[in-house]
């Protein structure tokens, strides 16, 4: 009896320590088997419990180390969130899924993973050590079905729509109440007359503008600026009414233009634009640069960026001292030779690379692609520069390669990569496979 004694306070005192392992981070709290931290403060286990997709309208302040981190009230709008998969173990998608309409509750998340996963942002960047939590706290006050919320999203868009008409109308018959709209819906009251020509779809215009609410509140201008505003007719490079109004007018003259907020920003606020604003714009049309001015300037401007991009290859080799090239262009230096194994066509080369642009700029690394990089040679599906180069390594062996803009992306820009652009390639050949 006294040895079952003993066995069981031996049981007894491990559970305790177990449990008290769980709650001394942070005691009150119970941890889920996917180490979300978490403590109701009501509960109410009838009511509706979300379901994926559904939407939450939630009350939700975040704290870290008990000092307020973000308050989502703040904005002063309803907060909604979407309950998905869980992105990590023990995240917020898991705290609500545990909730009921009406509960409230403290989780206690970690706060690196909330800011990779949730925002793409690395913790370090933004002050957030390893071991950090964020303490979030919940309100789950109505859930939805994703069918409900989009539904009551687009009759509240529909009334948001209904009321700028109506003001747009209102607005109209007190201030212009004989200025008629074009087909489009544009109200267009000259101010200054313009002795010039109208510019057409493919011209290039500039302007001067000062942007106002119906309420008379300033939005922007560019009348005390410098800097003007231009864009290129008919490539829809900026606002539906824009491409409306400035067809109409003259070189030099000044209007006073009314755009209903379906052909401004609609149902998205920009800046001090709220959702669904009605916009009153006074503009005035200061330049015309033809499709054929256009065109030459283009032209003029490819030349000298390609002009500035070969004289900046030639003096980065004479800088660096590399002479050794390729029929095609491609200029390298071997830093280490070896007798290895050299790769044939169809077989992959494993490698890895640090590239930049002439001036150090990085580009991209192997480090970024899982710690290696493989090019199938012969198979044209990396930069011819990248594939030549790699195919005169052997095993084991490192090398600079300098891509002419030929040999690399080109005369275009590609994504960020700009037009013309040469490229160096430090490269070490780890490995010949076979291709898979």
């Amino acid at each position: 009896m006294k040895r079952n004694f003993i066995l069981f306070a031996t049981v007894c005192l491990s559970a305790m320590m177990l449990m008290t392992a769980c709650s001394q981070r942070y005691p009150g709290y119970k941890k889920t088997n996917r180490g979300l931290y978490y403590k109701f403060y009501s509960q109410n286990m009838a009511a509706p419990q979300p379901k994926l997709t559904d939407f939450l309208k939630v009350k939700m302040t975040c704290y870290l180390h008990d000092s307020l981190y973000f308050d989502w009230q703040d904005a002063g709008n309803e907060v909604f969130a979407q309950l998905k998969e869980s992105y990590f173990p023990g995240d917020l998608q898991e705290a609500y899924a545990m909730m009921h309409e009406g509960d409230s509750a403290s989780f206690y998340i970690k706060a690196d993973s909330i800011a990779l996963k949730y925002y793409s942002r690395n913790p370090d960047s933004v002050g957030l050590k390893a071991d950090d939590y964020f303490r979030y706290e919940v309100k789950l006050v109505e859930v939805q079905s994703e069918e409900a919320f989009t539904a009551n999203i687009e009759k509240m868009k529909e009334t948001m729509r209904q009321a700028s008409k109506e003001e747009l109308t209102a607005y109209m018959e007190q201030n212009y109440p004989d200025v008629k709209p074009l087909s489009s819906g544009v109200y267009i009251i000259p101010v200054e007359t313009g002795k010039g020509r109208c510019p057409v779809k493919g011209e290039k215009v500039e302007l001067d503008f000062a942007a106002f609410l119906l309420n008379g509140k300033s939005v922007g201008s560019t009348f005390d600026s410098p800097e003007k505003f231009s864009f290129v007719l008919g490539e829809g490079q900026t606002l539906r009414g824009w491409e409306e109004i400035v067809p109409n007018m003259h070189l030099g003259e000044r209007v006073r233009a009314i755009i209903p907020s379906e052909l401004a920003y609609g149902e998205h606020p920009v800046g001090e634009i709220p959702a669904f604003a009605n916009l009153v714009y006074d503009i005035k049309l200061l330049k015309i640069t033809t499709a054929a001015e256009l065109q030459a300037e283009a032209e003029k401007e490819m030349r000298q960026l390609r002009e500035k991009s070969e004289k900046g290859f030639y003096e980065y080799l004479k800088a660096n001292n590399i002479t050794d090239y390729t029929a095609t262009g491609l200029f390298f230096t071997k830093t280490l030779v070896t007798d290895g194994e050299m790769p044939q066509n169809g077989q992959t080369a494993r490698i890895k690379f640090v590239a930049t642009y002439l001036d150090g700029t990085p580009l991209g690394d192997s480090d970024q692609l899982g710690g290696h990089y493989d090019v199938v040679v012969g198979k044209g599906a990396v930069l011819r520069g990248l594939e030549e180069g790699v195919a005169m390594m052997r095993v084991g062996e490192k090398a600079r390669f300098v891509l002419p803009y030929t040999l690399a992306y080109g005369e275009k820009p590609y994504n960020n990569i700009p037009a013309y652009s040469n490229l160096v390639f430090d490269v070490e050949l780890l490995e010949v496979l076979e291709e898979k």
